[in-house]
């Protein structure tokens, strides 16, 4: 029997299926989603129709479909590919609307069949229809509610309570609540809708909805009107209505919370929390005066005062979250700090720095005692302190430093005063104050967040000491002494960072030390003690900074040779010598250091210090003194030529000394006026040529990479000059050299003299011949080529004897 439903089979078109397949390839079929599966069933149930029919006309013997295992090439529904939800709105929404709608409608219809109807009925008519509308409204919210329509007791539910609404204001309007003003009224309604909105909320669990969102948000905005007009019925000044508000919505959340109405707590909370802000941005205003008298004597303090104490009261409420408890808690403390040390803000700056420093400490001891979180509190008003000390601390150090540093360089004598600022005598001992109130601080914030404040004793210690070093500065004291301070201070640092192993420590005495210097430089004597000290601080950081790391004792080398050409220098100077020779002694004493002791760093700092000092003494006038110059040059060039010579892992330093000695040849010969060039070029091509050629017999392969430098500076600058001026002593002993190295290549093998000889002396031949009829050129040519010929004839002729005997040699047997 044909089957129908046959997996193997395309539905639209029967042609075969692959296995699996999404696709029919014969008619492009799609074969995914349901729809595939939904045909498939549906000739699943015409191939069991057809069978009835065969089991009905004759034997049953049928062939269903069923009957037989079939690999299906479908997916199981549960496993079809969901595609995107469809754009739209979902049935539970479409009810939602229309009750929102209609109870909106209702509401509006009200307020016009009251605004139209109102005057044409009596009192009675009055009343039978505000209660009429009411309890049709709460009737029908009691009907839906108790079938479990959520939707529609909700907007049913609303619709009450706003026709509850309506009635209080119906009969306001009608007298029937006495002489009741604008805010009592609106007061009085509010708590009234509020108290319904409970209630109804409350009466909503009892049935299957269980709640009544609508009812809530009811009950809170009714709160809120309560809340915004309480403050016109009492009338007695801002701050009291905003208590009042504040208490209304606060018992509201109150409320909400023991009735388990979270919507309503929630927002009653929110509008409690406005109500205090706004009670003490109202504190804030009226503290316009920081006296006693006004802020205790007349009370302004109050609102402040309560704003405290209501929110410390939420503080202690055991239902509130404890992370709101302990944000409570914290801001209790800080405005309480606030309130009590506000008078002190109109004092001199000494006494608020000192209460500044008092609440720091309080609060940090506190921060002891109290256990986990809690010691959050003691954060703000720490912080808030510390950042008052912050700056008269950083007052201070700008007085401090500038009294240090802003002199002439040695412009003071050594028991010269300082310049004090005009200030009482306790201003500057803030600044230890300020700088003890600020660690206090960090180790208060390391305390809350859980940490050991006990890490921050050695950097706080170290802040501490720096402090009081800078505080004589401020005051009129002799410059020594403020130097002395620092350097005190530096060189305690010093020894608590070799003996904790703490580099941050010796960074902070370098940087103590470096403004000591920086202030030392006011006067000569005081400079030249930092100097020394500094220049045995850093040989002492050289020696025993192995121990510790060798970064150490390479800063020691690097910095020594700097610190001792300026403590030469500055030797000089008192010694009475002449500016321009005081980078003599300099260069002699890095000289001796560099070459006792070789090691890059050393060399390094002293080229620094030498530039230096030659700088400052060449320059001093103005001009260029070439003299001295040149004198300079030569002593550094000699070191470093001494220290190659002496060390082999110091041999570059060879060509630095090469290089300095030239430059300082060159810069003696133009002072003297010598316009020959071969007297700048020939001692330095002559040096390079020597070590070429002790590099060369030494065994190095290539003549061109140790000659060519030398032969280039020797023979292309005279060349240039032999090609403007042809006839001329020059050219000839140019020609003669020319035939020397060719000679040495021949007789040696070098290709570099050989091929420099060569080319060299053809350009001279062809420049010559220009002048052939002037008789030492033509015959000092002559002679030459005739030489070179021969040479080369006999060159060729050996060549050719040296290749027959090769011949011959090969051919033996």
């Amino acid at each position: 029997m044909f089957t129908y439903a046959d997996q193997r089979a395309c539905p639209g078109c029967r042609a075969d299926l692959d296995d699996p397949a999404l696709s029919c390839s014969a008619c492009g079929l799609s074969l995914t989603g349901p729809a595939p599966l939904q045909v498939f069933r549906a000739l699943q149930q015409v191939d069991r129709l057809v069978s009835d029919l065969y089991a009905a006309g004759r034997a049953p013997q049928t062939i269903s479909v069923l009957d037989r295992p079939a690999r299906s090439t479908y997916v199981p529904p549960q496993h079809q590919p969901v595609g995107p939800a469809r754009p739209g709105l979902s049935a539970a929404s479409v009810p939602r609307i229309l009750l929102g709608l209609g109870a909106l409608c209702l509401l509006v219809a009200a307020l016009v069949f009251l605004a139209v109807a109102w005057a044409a009925l009596g009192v009675d008519g009055r009343t039978v229809v505000l209660v009429l509308f009411t309890a049709v409204a709460g009737a029908l919210t009691v009907v839906v509610a108790r079938r479990d329509l959520r939707a529609g007791a909700e907007a049913l539910g609303s619709v009450t309570l706003g026709l509850f609404a309506l009635d209080l204001g119906g009969a306001w309007n009608a007298g029937w609540l006495g002489d009741l003003g604008d805010p009592a009224f609106l007061v009085l309604a509010g708590l009234l809708v509020a108290a319904a909105g409970m209630a109804v909320a409350r009466w909503a669990t009892t049935t299957p909805v269980a709640t009544l969102t609508s009812a809530e948000v009811i009950a809170a905005i009714a709160l809120g009107t309560s809340a915004v007009f309480v403050n016109d019925l009492i009338d007695r000044g801002e701050a009291v209505g905003a208590v009042a508000a504040l208490v209304v919505l606060g018992l509201g959340a109150a409320a909400g919370h023991a009735l388990a109405q979270q919507v309503l707590a929630v927002v009653a909370s929110g509008g409690a929390a406005i109500a205090w802000l706004m009670l003490v941005a109202i504190g804030v205003v009226r503290v316009d005066e920081l006296s006693i008298a006004h802020l205790w004597g007349d009370l302004a303090v109050w609102p402040l005062l309560v704003a405290t104490l209501l929110v410390a009261a939420a503080a202690g409420i055991g239902a509130v979250p404890h992370e709101l408890r302990v944000v409570a808690a914290a801001t209790a403390v800080f405005l309480g700090t606030l309130v009590v040390t506000a008078p002190v803000f109109d004092e001199s700056p000494t006494q608020l720095a000192l209460v500044e420093l008092g609440v720091v400490l309080g609060f940090g001891v506190l921060a002891t005692r109290l256990p986990g979180d809690w010691r959050w509190v003691c954060a703000a008003p720490s912080v808030v302190a510390a950042l008052g000390l912050s700056v008269s601390v950083v007052r201070l150090l700008v007085v401090a430093v500038g009294e240090l540093v802003l002199h002439e360089p040695w412009s003071v004598g050594v028991l010269d005063r300082l310049d004090a600022p005009d200030v009482p005598w306790t201003w500057p001992l803030l600044l230890p104050a300020g700088v003890i109130g600020v660690v206090g601080t960090v180790a208060t914030l390391a305390l809350c967040a859980g940490r050991e404040p006990r890490r921050l004793v050695v950097p706080g210690a170290s802040a501490l000491l720096v402090a009081v070093a800078l505080v004589p500065s401020v005051y009129a004291v002799p410059l020594v002494v403020a130097v002395s301070a620092l350097v005190v201070a530096a060189a305690v640092l010093a020894a608590a960072g070799a003996w904790l192993g703490r580099r941050d420590l010796l960074a902070v005495a370098a940087g103590v030390f470096a403004l000591a210097q920086v202030a030392g430089l006011a006067s000569d004597w005081i400079t030249l003690v930092l100097l020394a000290l500094l220049t045995a601080a850093t040989v002492a950081l050289e020696l025993r900074g192995r121990a510790v790391a060798e970064e150490l004792a390479g800063l020691g080398a690097l910095l020594a040779p700097v610190s001792a050409a300026g403590l030469v220098w500055t030797a000089g100077h008192l010694a009475g010598l002449d500016i321009a020779v005081r980078a003599l002694p300099v260069l002699l004493v890095l000289g001796v250091a560099i070459v006792a002791m070789p090691r890059l760093e050393r060399e390094a700092g002293a080229a620094v210090g030498a530039a230096l000092a030659v700088g400052g003494s060449v320059f001093s006038t103005g001009t260029l003194d070439q003299t001295w110059l040149a004198i300079d040059l030569t002593t550094a060039g000699v070191a470093a030529t001494a220290s190659a010579l002496l060390h082999p892992a110091r041999r570059h330093l060879g060509w630095v000394g090469l290089a300095l000695l030239t430059l300082a040849q060159w810069i003696r010969l133009q002072q003297v006026g010598v316009e020959t060039v071969e007297a700048y070029t020939l001692p330095l091509a002559v040096v390079l040529l020597v070590v070429g050629t002790v590099a060369l017999l030494r065994g190095h392969e290539s003549s061109i990479t140790t000659l060519a430098p030398g032969l280039g500076l020797a023979l292309v600058p005279s060349l240039l000059l032999v090609l403007v001026d042809p006839v001329s002593l020059r050219a000839v002993l140019l020609g003669l050299a020319c035939v020397v190295l060719v000679a040495v290549g021949l007789t040696r093998g070098w290709a570099a003299p050989l091929v420099a000889g060569a080319g060299v002396g053809a350009l001279v031949v062809l420049r010559e011949a220009t002048y052939a009829q002037v008789l030492p050129q033509w015959m000092m040519i002559g002679l030459v080529g005739l030489a070179l010929t021969v040479v080369g004839v006999t060159w060729e002729q050996r060549l050719q004897e040296i290749r027959r005997v090769s011949s011959y040699v090969r051919g033996l047997r």
